[in-house]
């Protein structure tokens, strides 16, 4: 399949595609992609779209949106498409090839398009990018990917999609509300683009800076496809993306066994961690899996999910004690330890006991596991709740609001308090703004929120 026909695809649907690796058309029983935008998708409700970016073959996985009978296959090349998705609060579940993951998506409309690109491994799931196309608008959450000169003046792409600016009209604003230019905006940023879709460029309305950390780093999963170059300069592509290295790149294999880029051949399945450049993701490190089928699966890889019971330790050698219903689970961390809550990068300090962790890493011989990683899944379900990031989606008007921070659906009441005192107030609340939110989960894995804080 062509690295473009995704992007057919997405003009078909009158949708911006949201990731660097665009929407392929989804294939098999089950899809739903044929309803089109219009006023059957109106009384059908929304329709969902995106890719899945996985270190594991595809073919048998499914997209499924939790609490209700729709399902598709996921295409050989990641592509899913669910059609009359019922409005509000969204839970998709991917299931199969070794993988039963989740994530909450912020509420939905009937006639709304979203696509995404989503990340899956085990039992994590993560929103890498989404777009959404609702009334003849776009709003597109993703990485500033490329600027000029390689883009045409005024123009950048966002998560793989071209944005045109216009001057003296499009409104770009920091998440505090204050006024920036075009020249203020960074590969590595992470925005909140509003706008109108023509063919298959977003003309911006307005664009809004939700993190200005240019560092975070990138990770691409997928199979390598040409693949040129020596290991003192090389490029390949994983889907759309364009992923490049050179003698300072470290490869890897199963049980963390050093490789040499002798090891890289196309047709590979790889993770790659990385850091955005202009147009290009260069790759830090790239851990290779092996050839499009499946590896049997090492006796000293292991993962656990389940309550966090304890934190002893100090600094990064942490030692954990993970509760499931088969009993406890010791895992230790060390310094190169990676720590993710929804995709966003978190430290050791971050893990606080009651939260669901999901490690992946090395079984030891007492048969501990040495973490290589540590996903936060959730929170403690009882008590307090606190959660700080950019707001998205907001819907409703005040003082109730439904909006989503960090992969978690938030809503406001007439009695939630908005700080600092005595300014802040719920009118306030906009896309793109940083908060921090305290209040307590719900039965629906919302939080309704006690006390909000711009920050």
């Amino acid at each position: 399949m062509s690295r473009w026909t995704g992007a057919v695809a997405l003009v078909a649907l009158s949708c911006a595609a949201c990731s660097g690796e665009a929407p392929q058309t989804p294939a098999g029983p089950g899809n739903t992609a044929a309803a089109l935008p219009g006023a059957s998708s109106v009384t059908q409700g929304a329709t969902i779209m995106g890719n899945v970016s996985a270190g594991v073959p595809l073919a048998a996985m499914a997209a499924q949106v939790v609490g209700t009978s729709l399902s598709t296959p996921v295409a050989d090349g990641g592509a899913f498409s669910l059609a009359g998705v019922p409005a509000g609060s969204v839970q998709l579940r991917f299931v199969g090839s070794g993988v039963d993951a989740s994530v909450a998506l912020s509420p939905v409309q009937p006639g709304d398009v979203v696509s995404l690109l989503v990340g899956v491994s085990g039992a994590t799931a993560t929103v890498v990018s989404e777009s959404r196309n609702s009334g003849g608008k776009v709003e597109l959450e993703g990485r500033v990917e490329s600027l000029p000169p390689t883009q045409a003046a005024n123009s950048l792409v966002v998560a793989g999609r071209t944005v045109k600016t216009t001057p003296g009209v499009t409104v770009i604003r920091d998440g505090y509300g204050a006024t920036k230019t075009f020249a203020d905006l960074a590969i590595g940023q992470r925005v909140h683009v509003k706008g109108t879709l023509a063919a298959d460029v977003i003309a911006a309305d307005s664009i809004i800076l939700q993190n200005t950390d240019t560092s975070v780093p990138v990770t691409v999963n997928g199979i390598v496809d040409t693949l040129t170059g020596t290991a003192s300069a090389f490029s390949f592509f994983i889907g759309s993306r364009v992923i490049k290295g050179d003698t300072t790149t470290l490869f890897y294999g199963d049980m963390d066994a050093r490789f040499t880029f002798s090891a890289l051949k196309n047709g590979s399945r790889v993770e790659v961690k990385g850091e955005q450049r202009d147009a290009y993701v260069f790759a830090v490190r790239i851990h290779i899996n092996g050839p499009a089928t499946p590896e049997p699966p090492q006796d000293d890889s292991a993962s656990v999910e389940g309550r966090l019971k304890s934190i002893a330790g100090t600094g990064s050698a942490l030692t954990l004690t993970i509760t499931t219903t088969a009993g406890d689970t010791i895992v230790t961390t060390t310094a190169s330890t990676e720590v993710q809550r929804r995709g966003d990068v978190q430290t050791l300090a971050d893990l606080a006991v009651g939260q669901t962790i999901h490690a992946v890493g090395t079984r030891q011989a007492d048969k501990s596991i040495a973490a290589r990683t540590l996903q936060i899944k959730d929170d403690a379900p009882e008590g307090a709740f606190k959660i700080e990031g950019s707001l998205s989606g907001i819907k409703g008007s005040c003082p109730v609001l439904n909006f989503g921070v960090n992969g978690y659906t938030v809503k406001t009441s007439a009695g939630t308090k908005y700080f600092p005192e005595p300014a802040a107030k719920c009118e306030d609340l906009k896309s793109g703004t940083k908060i921090e939110v305290e209040g307590k989960r719900q039965a629906d894995g919302s939080v309704l929120a006690e006390k909000v804080t711009k920050k």
